[in-house]
């Protein structure tokens, strides 16, 4: 059993100077960029990303369709595994804020 993370859709960088490949910041930074790309915005693999649609449904069935969405998602980054996700409303900015914990 590995180690277990949480995992937001919030802005933050990408730390470019992540040297080795297999390290847990690594993975973890995939698993935020694969969360917070939108389905069909990378060309030639439109499939890749969480789809934009989620985000018009009411909160409650966000929550119903998080996990099975970020269990697709994270076919690209093999190395982590969705534990559990929620969703919620940010009061200030109305966005949908994901809360996904992963184990690496």
């Amino acid at each position: 059993m590995g180690k277990q993370y949480m995992v937001t859709n919030d802005p933050a960088d990408l730390d470019w100077e992540i040297a080795d490949n297999e390290s847990e910041n690594r993975i973890l930074q995939n698993v935020k960029n694969l969360i917070m790309t939108r389905k069909g915005e990378v060309p030639f693999d439109r499939r890749r990303g969480v789809n934009p649609e989620l985000f018009d449904l009411p909160i409650d069935e966000v929550n119903l369709q998080l996990e099975p969405e970020l269990d697709r998602v994270l076919i690209w980054e093999p190395r982590a595994t969705l534990v559990h996700a929620d969703a919620e409303i940010d009061e200030d900015t109305m966005d949908v804020r994901i809360r996904a914990i992963v184990e690496i």
